[in-house]
C-alpha cells in the first residue's frame, strides 16, 4: 500500500475460468503462493505444488509478466546437519518428504523460465494469525500442556508472517533480487521445547504436563493417519511424511543472503508474535 502498488487477488479457481488470461494483463509481477502443504496422496500434492506451479508460470509467460515470485519452503532445502551450520542458498537441496520434493520440483520448473524473470523466496515455518499449522501447539499450552511427539529438542528456524511478506515484497521490487533464491526466517532458531514455555506463559499458565511421545508410537500414529486421510481424503498434521520432519535435529536455516541482496530485515520477535497470534 505504501509503494502504491495495486494488487490483484487470484485465488485457485479463478485459474480455471475462461477468461484467466484476462486476469493477468498488465500484471508486472505475480506471486505465487498457492499451494498445499499436505494432501492425502502424493500425487494429489504435486498437482498443488508442481501442475499448478506449471499453470501459473504458462499464464505469466504469456502475459509477459515483468517478474515472478515463487513462494517455495525451506522444506525444499531440506535440513541442517548442525545447530551451528544452517543451510545456505548454495547447498544442494536434500529434502526427506513429499512435500518438500514436490517444491523442489516446482523450484526447477521456474529456475528453467530463461524467458522470464523470476525469484524463489524459502520461508522457514511460518506462525501469525489465523495459522493453523500452530494451533494445537496453543490449545495444549493454555491447559497448562506440552505435547511433543518426538522433537522437544528439534531446533527450528521461524519467521512471522508480516515478516515473510515484506520479504516477498522485496523479492518483487528490488532489482539485483531476479535469479535469486533466498531463505526468509528470523535471525535466531527456536526449540520446540521453548515455544511450548513461551506460548504457556502468553497463556498465563505453568506447563504441569510436559511429555515427549517416544518416536515408535508416533510411527504407528502416522501408519494410522496414512490411512485415515486416503479413507477420507483429507490429510492431517499426523501422517508419515508430516512426521518424517520431526526426525531431523535441525531444521534451520541462515537469512544472511536474504539480508544482504534484498534488505530483508526481520523485525517481529518470537514473545511479541506469539502474543499476537494467540
Amino acid at each position: 500500500a505504501d509503494s502504491g502498488a495495486v494488487v490483484r487477488p487470484i485465488i485457485r479457481r479463478d485459474l480455471e475460468s475462461a477468461t484467466v488470461d484476462a486476469t493477468f494483463d498488465e500484471v508486472d509481477v505475480v506471486v505465487h503462493a498457492a499451494g498445499a502443504t499436505r494432501a492425502p496422496t502424493h500425487a494429489l500434492l504435486r498437482a498443488s505444488n508442481v501442475e499448478l506451479t506449471k499453470r501459473v508460470l504458462d499464464l505469466a509467460r504469456r502475459a509477459k509478466v515483468g517478474r515472478f515470485v515463487f513462494v517455495s519452503s525451506q522444506a525444499a532445502a531440506g535440513p541442517a546437519s548442525f545447530v551451528d551450520a544452517p543451510v545456505t542458498e548454495d547447498m544442494s537441496a536434500a529434502p526427506i518428504e513429499a512435500y518438500g520434493r514436490s517444491k523442489l520440483d516446482a523450484e526447477h520448473l521456474v529456475r528453467a523460465s530463461d524467458d522470464m524473470s523470476w525469484v524463489i523466496v524459502r520461508p522457514a515455518a511460518v506462525y501469525g494469525p489465523r495459522d493453523r499449522d500452530f494451533l494445537a501447539m496453543f490449545r495444549l499450552a493454555q491447559f497448562g500442556i506440552a505435547i511433543h511427539p518426538a522433537n522437544r529438542r528439534q531446533w527450528m528456524s521461524i519467521v512471522h508472517v508480516r515478516d515473510l511478506a515484506d520479504g516477498i515484497v522485496c523479492a518483487a521490487t528490488v532489482a539485483r533480487a531476479v535469479g535469486g533464491t533466498f531463505f526468509l526466517a528470523n535471525d535466531v532458531p527456536v526449540q520446540w521445547a521453548e515455544m511450548f514455555r513461551s506460548a504457556a506463559r502468553i497463556a498465563h499458565r505453568s506447563l504441569f504436563v510436559d511429555v515427549e511421545i517416544p518416536s515408535w508410537l508416533v510411527g504407528a500414529g502416522a501408519s494410522a493417519g496414512d490411512v485415515l486421510a486416503k479413507v477420507t481424503g483429507s490429510a492431517g498434521l499426523l501422517t508419515s511424511d508430516k512426521t518424517a520432519l520431526t526426525k531431523p535435529r535441525f531444521w534451520i536455516c541462515s537469512n544472511d543472503h536474504a539480508k544482504r541482496e534484498l534488505g530483508f530485515e526481520p523485525r517481529i520477535g518470537l514473545h511479541e508474535g506469539l502474543t499476537e497470534t494467540y
